[in-house]
């Protein structure tokens, strides 16, 4: 399908206008265009001005004392939970704050936009989304502290209302548009919309805004926040409200979501991982707005037939989920089987089953955990974050310190294998070694009973893997920290004289919090003093990021972990493997065989650096590479100035972690 830019990129004779820019102009120019009530418009306006007085808006209200009514009742109602009765505007302004009595005014003014009385199936959804948007929105900036929570709350309503518009003027399209809307991932809809419109919804909803005169902190977010990577250059509170909408958006559309089991995975992920919700918490969260949205569709006197439970459509979603990924087998050469947690079955009303304490951990919740969590040698585990070759990994909470962290535990049917066993502990004695905020680091390695554990430092983030599956390639600049960073974990390493021998995208971790990049899973690793736990000729590592001495078999050094890191840099210039094969054969021939086109030919816009650096990381013989991670430093350490990165084009845009 096409992207948001493709119109930019045809030639055309000067000054013709794009299909976008024509579709707008129909758009904005629409008889019944949607416009606030004429008081409404005038507290958005006044509320605007630096020098603008509480009293100035209270008498602006004042001239509509059917709207004083209405924002006396929101004030009061269960969506603002005030302690004492509020029988006053001045007292409601003051309380509110101006900026909120601008949301919560053109909030409940929205209704009175409604196209000559149009109440078919698409508006009532369009109330449904736009109400629920608005209260979730609200209490999750609260959630958060986000100090602006009411202006989270009028983005969160009108975010959509581009699709009202299109509705409205383009009657025909928008009928070929429902008729294929059938059966489409959520995370397509965008695309869809610009193929059959020439723009998406969240556009169209911008350019209204802008005509209204609303701030850039409203318009910008809501125009990108289906593609958060837009905004890239723009501060963090506008980023972040930018990447809530998306997830908000989501939230709302629960029952589209919930059909994509690859969806429901990225919206759990991201509410554990950004919000701080897990899985059981995501739902009473859910339950908890639930009253609230009803409250506030009454308030605004809008159609929106029966609001869904959001926290059921979840859980069935979620559900699903787990027996899919339970029932996949491999997923190919180099993939990751990445497990979520079952579904919590709450019920509604935000009630959770109570039980005394958590469950002692045993070898069945490796394959069903309790959406409850469960403890283990005084550690809370709380869900599954991951499988891997040799264990599972769970986020769990250290209450002694007061900290997150990620407990990884070999799987049943490798415990008793002692040989499985060591090298399980040698990767946390390994790592351990290691201090650099490059490396995952590890707090402890421990055997409760028959389980034998590592506790590790929780990120915060996502895995490169991920993010060049979810944005595409990487900027130069993002390159060029990635290719510093990862250098710099593997010089520390080295210097306790350990070989990583399994350097891939899946084992690179991207630290939201910190910005850092952390080298994990040292599970493969090998020191100098080892003993052999490997026959000879064994081959161990991923094909797609092996050297050519692990590929057949010979003795590995320093120098094979710097060509891993070759074809990891490859794989996030250019979002592709330099060895990429069907079977694990080719795979294999072509990493000892062929050397792979520069990475500036698949992307041009690449600086010099880039194939300089990679194409000497990837030489076929270890004397033709850097033969140490303090050279590849070195080489990085004046790169050309990067270019801004490319819009993600991929689905994963739409939690917010492109």
């Amino acid at each position: 399908m096409p992207n948001a830019s493709a119109d930019q990129t045809v030639i055309r004779p000067a000054g013709e206008p794009t299909r976008r820019s024509l579709t707008l102009n129909r758009l904005l120019a629409v008889d019944h265009l949607p416009t606030p009530p004429a008081v409404a418009m005038q507290v958005v306006r006044e509320a605007s001005h630096p020098d603008v007085t509480s009293a100035r808006i209270s008498e602006i209200l004042r001239q509509d004392p059917a709207l004083c009514a209405r924002v006396l009742k929101a004030i009061n109602s269960v969506v603002y939970g005030m302690r004492e009765q509020v029988t006053s505007v001045e007292r409601a302004v003051l309380l509110l704050g101006l900026n909120a009595v601008r949301g919560l005014v053109l909030a409940i003014s929205l209704p009175a936009m409604q196209a000559s009385g149009k109440n078919d199936r698409a508006f009532r959804d369009f109330w449904q989304s736009a109400v629920s948007g608005a209260v979730i929105s609200r209490e999750l900036a609260v959630r958060l502290k986000v100090p602006t929570a009411d202006d989270e709350m009028l983005a969160g309503l009108l975010r959509d209302i581009g699709q009202l518009l299109l509705q409205q003027a383009m009657p025909d399209e928008y009928a070929e548009y429902l008729r294929g809307l059938p059966g489409r991932p959520f995370s397509e809809v965008c695309d869809y919309e610009r193929e059959v419109f020439g723009v998406d919804h969240a556009e169209a909803t911008a350019e209204l805004l802008a005509r209204w005169n609303l701030p850039a902190s409203l318009v910008e977010p809501i125009r990108h926040h289906h593609y958060p990577a837009g905004l890239i250059d723009a501060t963090p509170d506008l980023r972040g409200r930018c990447e809530r909408l998306g997830f908000v958006d989501a939230l709302t559309h629960l029952d589209v979501v919930a059909q994509s089991p690859d969806e429901v995975d990225a919206l759990l992920e991201v509410a554990s991982i950004r919000y701080g919700l897990n899985h059981a918490e995501l739902v009473r969260f859910l339950e908890g707005v639930m009253p609230k949205v009803e409250e506030f569709t009454a308030l605004l006197k809008v159609d929106v037939g029966a609001v869904p439970n959001f926290a059921e459509v979840l859980a069935r979603g979620s559900s699903e989920l787990f027996m899919l990924t339970m029932e996949s087998g491999t997923l190919g050469v180099g993939a990751t089987v990445r497990t979520p947690p079952p579904a919590y079955s709450g019920v509604r009303g935000g009630s959770v089953p109570k039980q005394p304490g958590l469950l002692e951990f045993c070898p069945e919740f490796f394959e069903a955990f309790p959406a409850g969590g469960c403890s283990l040698d005084g550690l809370e585990l709380r869900r599954v974050l991951g499988r891997g070759a040799m264990g599972v990994v769970f986020e769990g909470r250290d209450h002694a310190l007061n900290r997150l962290v990620a407990v990884k535990m070999m799987l049943p049917e490798l415990a008793d294998d002692d040989r499985c066993r060591q090298r399980f502990i040698r990767e946390a004695r390994s790592v351990a070694a290691v201090r650099s905020p490059n490396v995952v680091a590890i707090h402890a390695v421990n055997d409760a009973g028959p389980f034998t554990y590592l506790c590790m430092e929780y990120v915060q983030g996502t895995s490169l893997a991920d993010r060049i599956e979810q944005g595409g390639p990487l900027s130069p600049q993002e390159l060029s920290d990635l290719a510093s960073q990862l250098a710099t974990g593997l010089a520390a390493a080295h210097a306790q004289r350990i070989v990583h021998r399994d350097v891939k995208p899946d084992n690179v971790l991207l630290d939201s919090v910190s910005g850092q990049a952390k080298l994990t899973d040292f599970g493969l690793a090998q020191t100098d003093t080892d003993v052999k736990l490997t026959t000879e000729g064994g081959l161990i590592g991923t094909p797609l990021y092996m050297s050519p001495e692990q590929a057949t078999g010979r003795p590995v050094g320093p120098q094979s972990d710097l060509f891993s890191l070759g074809a990891v840099l490859y794989a996030a210039a250019t979002g592709q493997s330099p060895f990429d094969h069907n079977t694990m054969f080719g795979v294999l021939k072509k990493v000892c065989e062929v050397t792979p086109p520069p990475p500036s030919t698949l992307r041009p816009d690449l600086p010099a650096w880039v194939d300089t650096v990679v194409l000497k990381l990837l030489a076929k013989a270890e004397a033709d590479r850097f033969q140490t991670a303090e050279e590849v430093l070195a080489a990085l350490a004046a790169p050309p100035a990067a270019r801004s990165a490319p819009r993600a084009k991929k689905r994963w845009w739409l939690f917010g972690l492109g």
